[in-house]
C-alpha cells in the first residue's frame, strides 16, 4: 500500500493550504487542492485519483498498457487524469531539446575550430597581396618589362 500522507503534506505547505485530509479515489477534491497536486506533484495526483486506463481513447490505451508513450498522447493523458505519465513525457522532451541544444552546440563549436585551425595553419604565401608604391623597384620593372612609361603626368 502506497502512503501519499507525507506528498500530500508537502504539497499543502508549498501552496499554502490548509492541511486536511488525503483524499481517495472518488473523494471531491477542491480546484485549490486539485490545482496544487497538479502543479507541484502530478505523480500524488495521479496516484490519489488512481485514473483508469479504459478511459484513455483506445490507441492511447494500447500505448500506455505497452509501456509506450507518445508526444502526441501528452493531452489525452492530462485529460484523463494520468498527470504523473504527462509529467514523464514531458521531462522526456525537455531532455532531448537539452541534448539537441547541446549536440548543436557541439556542431558549432568544431566548425569554428576547423576555420580557426585553418586559418591558423593557412601557408604564408597564401597572403594578401601588399599595395606597392609607384616607384617601388617591382613596379619599375615591370614597366619597363612591358614598354610602360614612367611619366607621372600634370594630373591635369
Amino acid at each position: 500500500m502506497i502512503d501519499n500522507t507525507d506528498a500530500y503534506i508537502a504539497v499543502c505547505e508549498k501552496a499554502n493550504l490548509p492541511i486536511n485530509k488525503v483524499p481517495k479515489k472518488g473523494d471531491d477534491i477542491s480546484l485549490a487542492y486539485e490545482m496544487a497536486m497538479k502543479e507541484l506533484n502530478p505523480h500524488l495526483y495521479q496516484n490519489i485519483t488512481s485514473p483508469d486506463p479504459d478511459d484513455l481513447p483506445a490507441d492511447v490505451a494500447k500505448r500506455y498498457k505497452q509501456g509506450m508513450m507518445w508526444v502526441d498522447d501528452l493531452n489525452a493523458y492530462e485529460e484523463c487524469g494520468f498527470t504523473g505519465t504527462a509529467a514523464n513525457i514531458r521531462k522526456a522532451m525537455e531532455q532531448a531539446q537539452q541534448q539537441m541544444i547541446e549536440q548543436k552546440t557541439a556542431e558549432m563549436k568544431a566548425r569554428n575550430d576547423a576555420r580557426d585551425e585553418a586559418q591558423r595553419n593557412k601557408p604564408s604565401g597564401f597572403t594578401p597581396q601588399k599595395n606597392i608604391s609607384f616607384w617601388d623597384p617591382s613596379a619599375v620593372a615591370f614597366r619597363r618589362q612591358h614598354n610602360i612609361s614612367d611619366d607621372v603626368g600634370a594630373g591635369c
